[in-house]
């Protein structure tokens, strides 16, 4: 059995809103309609390096500053009220791994914000496949060597917990920590 956490509004707050806002000068609306579609989920699948997906916005006649973006990113990551507990708590119990959608930054967050949590990172650009697809979570699966019918998935994004139920694995929505604990403790996972 492993507990796998989503990262960005499960875990931690995620700042990519306002990191293109401050980096691009413009609303994030803004950005989203000029950029082109399906840049950023090829960046997070590993289709594209991270100059590539930078140079792709240039060609776009987007204008931004690469070090405001990242500058920005990191001072305003923090987790999310009692999930750090709750990964703890998890920890004594089962092993707990990150399944995330983030792309290559999230191996400086595991070092910066995740080191000491026990968590092991596993990211769609690794695998060449996004949250919800099945294949994402049976590479998960077999990276961690796990049956799907094992895997616990706690994500802010409903289709993805779906996707888990829908291949024999629990799904919990994410909403709160207390949320999640209580939903943990119903599918005997955590006791109290």
């Amino acid at each position: 059995m492993i507990i796998a956490f989503d990262l960005m509004d499960t875990l931690l707050r995620d700042p990519y809103r306002e990191a293109h806002e401050k980096a691009f000068s413009i609303s994030f609306d803004e950005f989203a309609r000029r950029r082109p579609e399906g840049l950023y989920h090829a960046l997070e699948r590993g289709e594209l390096t991270e100059e590539a997906y930078w140079s792709a916005l240039r060609d776009a006649g987007l204008t931004f500053d690469v070090e405001v973006f990242h500058r920005t990113r990191k001072e305003h990551y923090a987790w999310l009220n009692g999930m750090r507990e709750l990964v703890t708590e998890c920890g004594r119990a089962h092993r707990i791994v990150v399944a995330s959608n983030y792309p290559v930054w999230l191996e400086e967050i595991g070092t910066d914000l995740l080191g000491g949590t026990g968590l092991e990172i596993y990211g769609s650009y690794r695998f060449g496949a996004r949250k919800p697809s099945e294949r994402f979570f049976r590479l998960l699966c077999e990276e961690t060597d796990v049956a799907l019918r094992d895997l616990v998935l706690i994500d802010d994004v409903r289709a993805n917990t779906d996707a888990v139920a829908a291949l024999g694995g629990i799904g919990i929505p994410f909403a709160s920590a207390h949320a999640a604990r209580q939903q943990l403790c119903r599918h005997g996972l955590l006791t109290g």
